[in-house]
């Protein structure tokens, strides 16, 4: 994990009618020293009402750390979550982004997080947030500086929700 590239920064990114949009650059740079295949992993994010992406080398990682938590349990004496593996692994979907970090958001995932014209992205550290601006803004439960931030780019860009 030391030397695992970080997902950091935002953007506000148009998404075309069939739901492609594009990785922003630098959050494509990071998937892309983090993992020989152009490709980023999908789903709904555990707590808040966006999506969840990461890199194809951060599955592996998360895999080994569920598995270290569920040796721990065990020896522990404590119960087991046996859905966590299903949830981490079986809830997503693998997208494949080409030279210039264009995918298509998975439309399963698209219609779970209402996103339709404008996707926010917004970097995590191990993952990043793929957001509806039009759903982070009617968020009562959003981060204050998080709303801040998409109510500014949505201005500059002339976005209007």
């Amino acid at each position: 994990m030391a030397d695992r590239e970080l997902f950091e920064g935002f953007a506000l990114q148009a998404v075309d009618q069939k739901g492609r949009v594009a990785i922003p650059a630098d959050l494509r740079a990071a998937a892309e020293r983090n993992s020989d295949i152009r490709q980023i992993v999908v789903g709904l994010h555990p707590e808040d009402p966006c999506l969840s992406a990461h890199d194809l080398s951060w599955s592996k990682e998360k895999y080994d750390r569920l598995d270290r938590r569920e040796q721990q349990a065990v020896e522990a004496g404590q119960d087991v979550d046996l859905r966590a593996k299903r949830r981490a692994f079986g809830q997503v979907e693998k997208a494949p982004f080409d030279d210039s970090g264009r995918f298509v958001i998975p439309p399963f995932f698209r219609m779970k997080a209402g996103i339709q014209k404008w996707a926010l992205f917004y970097g995590s550290g191990e993952t990043f947030d793929i957001w509806a601006p039009e759903r982070l803004m009617g968020d009562p439960n959003a981060d204050p500086m998080l709303r801040e931030i998409c109510e500014y780019l949505c201005q500059s860009k002339g976005v209007k929700l």
